[in-house]
């Protein structure tokens, strides 16, 4: 198979039907160099993937004789899949994205893959002491989750294995329903407009998912420089909690925040919140405690490293990535 005379690229997505890997499908199908093979686990997705040009293989990351082979003829694996929940069982979180990642990996190198593109996280950094942190902050994950990417990171750069390592920060855009759309929604229904007294003084970054997928993109354009390497994909901007929930008012015609109260009564509300959802089945990171803890740290990180070595340049801010999603639904409201 070939484009314009060159061989075409196969390409093995882990991930691909996730928020991300949806995203990044369209992106490289209209890429055009790439063949594109989809890895998922349940066959009722197989025939609207394949709809769309894309081979499939059925796998599952929890089941490593179903790995064998997997990435065989594979030129380029993208790892995407991950359990991302920060509240989740630690069991969970390290079966999925370490144990999980393992197998995959050790499959890669079987077969000779030349590039593994693994979609860690900045949670595997956690809070930095210095706004923005770069590469050289030490692992300091907070969450489990953050904790599971890291020893993921840890192990992979032990093997003999042409990898690169991407930490996204926070990622939103459409078709996120952990982080995007209920902090949108509870904006707009007033829920954020009481924050802890550190919400105007600790900041937080978040990425549009356009971006990431910009970042991706170039670690596969740019393979002999991303190997061995780690890159923050970050956006350009960030904010205190105060003023990203003040820029998300605005945007949804909503009572932007206006008092500061104590830390112990955002943290009692949020409990009750927790526990309403959790009755309910539903799991928001919004509405857990631990939003208060986040409060009083930075999360903020510099994109320089990435920019200089893979050409990474985003192009959405915070404030340009919400209108989008806001104008996909012609009306500045959250469903």
């Amino acid at each position: 198979m070939s484009y314009c005379g060159e061989e075409m690229k196969n390409v093995l997505v882990t991930g691909v039907t996730g928020f991300i890997g949806s995203h990044l499908l369209t992106s490289l199908k209209d890429h055009g160099r790439y063949h594109l093979v989809g890895m998922i686990r349940n066959p009722q997705d197989r025939q609207r993937l394949e709809d769309l040009g894309v081979e499939v293989r059925i796998a599952d990351l929890l089941n490593p004789s179903s790995l064998q082979g997997i990435t065989r003829d594979i030129d380029a694996v993208i790892h995407l899949a991950a359990r991302m929940r920060f509240h989740d069982p630690w069991e969970m979180l390290y079966s999925h994205n370490v144990e999980g990642t393992k197998h995959l990996a050790m499959d890669a190198m079987h077969e000779h893959v030349s590039h593994f593109v693994y979609i860690s996280s900045t949670e595997a950094m956690g809070p930095v002491d210095m706004v923005p942190g770069d590469e050289s902050a030490p692992y300091h994950p907070a969450y489990g989750y953050g904790r599971s990417k890291m020893l993921a990171e840890q192990w992979l750069n032990m093997q003999q294995l042409p990898v690169t390592i991407l930490r996204p920060t926070g990622v939103f855009g459409s078709g996120d329903s952990y982080v995007t759309m209920p902090v949108l929604r509870a904006v707009q229904r007033g829920l954020l407009r009481f924050v802890p007294k550190t919400a105007a003084n600790h900041y937080i970054q978040f990425t549009y998912v356009d971006d990431v997928i910009q970042g991706i993109m170039a670690a596969l354009d740019h393979r002999e420089e991303a190997l061995g390497g780690t890159f923050i994909l970050a956006s350009d901007d960030y904010y205190s909690y105060r003023e990203m929930f003040t820029v998300l008012a605005r945007l949804l015609h909503a009572p932007a925040p206006q008092y500061s109260v104590p830390s112990w009564f955002v943290r009692s509300a949020l409990r009750y919140f927790e526990w309403r959802n959790k009755r309910k089945g539903i799991d928001e990171f919004v509405f857990h405690a631990s939003l208060v803890d986040d409060m009083h740290v930075d999360r903020a990180y510099s994109n320089a490293k990435a920019k200089r070595v893979l050409g990474y340049s985003p192009r959405s801010t915070l404030q340009k990535g919400i209108s989008e999603i806001l104008q996909e639904k012609s009306t500045p409201t959250v469903p």
